[in-house]
């Protein structure tokens, strides 16, 4: 029964099913009087039960109030409630009244939609489960308000997912109506010997409450029913009989069983077939097909619905019962959803909307645990983020065989949609329920020893945090590096190598500096077979070095000189020579000989715009450098309103790499470090092709990238004795995550509790609207982490604590915008304005008009990742929104419109 949202005197009472309905609801909303303790309604009339205490009297007063005026016919023997009749005619319908008095006993209460009894305990939670599932099986069920929106394919896409991580899964079609994993088991050519009917009838037939025969039988016949780590349980052994079951789940709820009897035997069943998890297809609606699966609070729930109404709606109404009768306790798994059949085009308004809605309701099912002192919306977000699964045309027509859909839902990649589902009912979990003895085993020795493991690893990311200010001459090798060199094994490099802020421009500039040679860098980044012994020749430079920093490059540009008596031009001499330039109205092809002019001072020939070309041709004839340009967001600080400015940059990334070309033999490299946005900026009318020329050398940290760099800079602090630089170069997506455990453990709290995975956690932290993760944010990140944890001896498990995390992001959000002030003026002073707004209009989401910025300004903050527009409306990051003391108003969505973003680039 799942009750209204709210409780009144009944519209209509035509029998006595709505006289029962309508007690029952006053139940569910506690207003029942204490004295009542039960009431029974059948054809012939309703009965209460009420306490020795209870008048009948008062008894009929509380039916005549909680029915309506009018409602209650009695005399001195006789009493009765009115039904309806036709309209405007008393009725003479009457439902004799039976008021019992008797001591109130304990009722059994059942997970069932609609109990049998009617209690005044229906407003309770029904009784909690005891431990957890035999073994530690993980148990999920897939349910949807209707049918038809791919609960089933869905399913036989997860039960896959996991089978592919090497874990064995029980698959139930527990659909006892309209069976369809069955089908398509069957279509496949394989016999059934064991269906789900038989596991039920087997259960209903045990005399002493135990499984033991239905276990036994089932672990016997089902191996015979494996495919690729799936074993399948059909609904039955013939699928030609639509007959409805014999058995039903409810029948299984008698007074010598546990009310979670068949959960329970179907963990012991998964167990005995040594799977991890078992996956539940249940029967679509309100059915008690389902209940007694959904109301036990150990089984995750999967709620698969389409952006309709009629299914979102239904969907939350069905969430927001469980929530009622079982909600989720600490210790059980968080419900998920998943919102299929949308296009992201059309649609991607109302499937951001219904992820809100369904995060929304699915938070209220969850007991509380945690600090709640703690900013935790990105944990929230993170645990309760409802899956998108965007309309799909090759899932239109479905095949009808096992092996074929499987091989549909690879090709249309579902089982990678449902990714974040599989890995958590494909992990490894100690039970929650058993004592620890004593304190947890840390991994690193003694708290002093972690105290000063925390200590080094603070220091070492500090020293990272900024190029300039960086002076450890390791790096971690990066896909984009290992292009870049793979490309020019034996000829000089001539590209642009974007990044936004923050993505490590700079730092990668400087380490390449410090190897002096291509050939050198190459075998530091360990790409093997690159011949080309050239030069490396810094140009420009970060003008923010450190001393130390600045004499080593200065060293090196001397070095790269055409010969030893020659002198490379100082910084601020090149400088001058582009100030001089910005102030003069020049040609493109004037401007392309003043950056070579820089290019041949910076290894020392005396060389003017006018004489440049012929110089440097010369030159080339017999020797090689690779020019390194950086630095020109110090060169270029009013690019936005400047169209000298950005006619500079668009000459030097596409004329002066043109001209480089056109040297024979091509001696001569250039490697351009810019941002990514200066780039749009500069080169508006073939920016997506040029992007697209040198994509492959983009600086850009995705999330196994992103992950490896944390796990890097912990390895390198030495805060991880036993992990090698080799191991982290080498790790796979799935090791990375194993790997940074000891960093910041599985989730943010115990493995078993329902926080947020900590990569997850941190991937959502530190991302912005465009989806991209900076290098900088994530070591300034695991610095402030391991500063804020350095004196916690609550967690020995792990590096950073989740308390120290969490406050970490804050500083860190910090020192991102007053980073980006620095690199981006323009940008700088609208985060300023944002910043200094009264906290009365500090919320998200927030309108133009609220903020007082134009259109123009908050389109360039789009452009940086700062701000997503919907509709009217801005949302603002983490990674922002805590820098600028921005409040999430409500239950704030910042990952379901991320997701959207990121699931458009994906189509895209």
């Amino acid at each position: 029964m799942i009750v209204p949202d709210e409780t009144s005197v009944p519209e209509r009472l035509y029998t006595w099913v709505d006289v029962d309905a309508h007690l029952a609801n006053l139940a569910v909303r506690d207003q029942w009087p204490d004295w009542l303790h039960e009431s029974d309604a059948f054809w012939d009339g309703v009965e209460l039960t009420v306490g020795p205490g209870a008048s009948r009297e008062e008894a009929l007063s509380w039916l005549g109030e909680k029915f309506g005026v009018g409602s209650i016919v009695r005399d001195e023997e006789v009493a009765a409630l009115r039904l309806d009749d036709v309209p405007g005619r008393l009725s003479n319908r009457l439902l004799p009244i039976v008021v019992r008095h008797r001591e109130p006993d304990l009722p059994r209460r059942e997970p069932r939609w609609r109990e049998r009894r009617i209690v005044r305990s229906l407003g309770q939670p029904l009784p909690p489960p005891g431990g957890p599932f035999q073994g530690n099986v993980r148990i999920a069920a897939l349910h949807s308000f209707k049918g038809g929106v791919g609960r089933t394919l869905h399913g036989v896409a997860l039960a896959e997912a996991i089978a592919r991580r090497g874990e064995r899964v029980l698959l139930v079609d527990a659909d006892l109506e309209a069976p369809g994993i069955t089908w398509m088991f069957t279509a496949h050519g394989r016999r059934v010997d064991f269906a789900y009917e038989d596991f039920l009838s087997l259960l209903h037939s045990s005399e002493d409450g135990r499984p033991d025969d239905a276990v036994t039988l089932g672990s016997a016949y089902l191996p015979n029913q494996t495919i690729d780590n799936v074993i399948v349980m059909p609904t039955r052994r013939a699928p030609q009989d639509i007959a409805p079951p014999r058995i039903q789940p409810t029948d299984l709820l008698t007074p010598e069983r546990s009310i979670y009897y068949l959960t329970e035997s179907l963990g012991q069943l998964a167990h005995r077939l040594d799977a991890r998890a078992v996956l539940i297809d249940l029967r679509a609606g309100g059915s008690e097909l389902s209940a007694p699966v959904l109301l036990d609070p150990r089984v995750q729930r999967i709620f698969v619905t389409t952006i309709s109404d009629q299914a979102l709606i239904g969907t939350v109404r069905t969430i927001q019962e469980l929530g009622r009768r079982a909600p989720s306790r600490p210790e059980d798994p968080a419900s998920a959803a998943v919102i299929t059949q949308f296009h992201p085009q059309g649609h991607g308004e109302l499937a951001v909307r219904a992820a809100a809605m369904l995060r929304d309701v699915i938070s209220r099912t969850l007991e509380p645990g945690g600090q709640e002192s703690d900013d935790r919306v990105v944990d929230g977000d993170v645990t309760l983020e409802p899956i998108l699964s965007v309309f799909q045309d090759g899932l239109l027509a479905l095949p009808s065989s096992w092996e074929a859909v499987v091989d549909l839902v690879r090709r249309q990649r579902l089982d990678h949609t449902l990714a974040p589902l599989a890995d958590e009912l494909s992990r490894s979990e100690e039970p929650a329920f058993l004592p620890q003895a004593g304190p947890p085993v840390s991994p690193f020795g003694p708290d002093e020893h972690l105290a000063a493991l925390r200590g080094r690893l603070g220091d070492f990311a500090r020293r990272l945090a900024y190029a300039e200010t960086a002076d450890d001459t390791a790096f971690l090798p990066t896909e984009s590096l290992r292009n870049l060199l793979t490309s020019h094994r034996t000829e000089p490099p001539l590209c642009v190598v974007a990044g936004a802020k923050g993505s490590g421009k700079t730092f990668t500039q400087i380490q390449m500096c410090f190897r002096r040679t291509w050939r050198d860098y190459a075998a530091d980044v360990g790409v093997p077979g690159v011949s080309l012994q050239a030069l490396l020749a810094p140009v420009f430079i970060s003008k923010n070095l450190k001393d130390d920093a600045y004499q080593r490059i200065r060293a090196i540009q001397c070095d790269a000189c055409v010969s030893s008596a020659a002198e490379p031009a100082s910084q601020l001499e090149l400088r001058d020579l582009i100030d001089r330039a910005l102030r003069s109205q020049l040609s493109d092809s004037e401007w392309r000989r003043v950056w070579l002019t820089c290019m041949a001072r910076a290894v020392g020939i005396d060389a003017e715009p006018a004489d440049v070309e012929r110089k440097l041709a010369d030159f080339a004839h017999g020797d090689s450098r690779i020019f390194l340009i950086d630095g020109l967001e110090d060169l270029l600080q009013d690019f936005a309103r400047s169209e000298a400015q950005r006619q500079a940059l668009r000459v030097l990334m596409v004329d002066c790499l043109d001209w480089l070309r056109s040297l024979r033999g091509r001696p001569l490299g250039l490697v351009i470090f810019v941002r990514r946005d200066l780039v749009q900026a500069a080169v508006r009318q073939n920016y997506n092709q040029l992007l697209a020329r040198y994509s492959e050398y983009e600086l850009k940290w995705n999330p196994a990238e992103a992950l490896r760099l944390a796990l890097w800079v912990a390895q390198r602090s030495g805060s991880l004795p036993r992990l090698s630089s080799e191991e982290v170069s080498k790790a796979s997506d799935k090791d990375l995550s194993r790997r940074l455990t000891p960093v910041w453990g599985e989730k943010m709290g115990s493995p078993r509790s329902r926080e947020a995975r900590s990569d997850g956690w941190f991937l959502a932290a530190l991302s912005d609207f465009n989806g991209q993760i900076q290098a900088r944010d994530i070591v300034i990140f695991t610095a402030e982490s391991a500063d804020i944890s350095k004196d916690d001896i609550r967690w020995s498990d792990r590096l950073l604590t989740p308390s120290a995390m969490r406050n970490a992001l804050v500083r860190c959000s910090r020192e991102k915008i007053a980073a980006i002030g620095a690199e981006s003026p323009q940008v700088g002073e609208l985060l300023n304005r944002l910043d200094g707004l009264g906290a009365e209009k500090k919320k998200i989401p927030f309108s133009p008009e609220t903020v007082g910025l134009s259109g123009e300004d908050l389109d360039l903050l789009a452009a940086n990742g700062v701000v997503f527009r919907e509709e009217d409306q801005y949302w603002i990051p983490e990674i922002f929104r805590h820098g600028l003391s921005f409040k999430a108003a409500g239950r704030p969505k910042i990952l379901a419109i991320t997701n959207l973003v990121r699931q458009r680039n994906n189509l895209d």
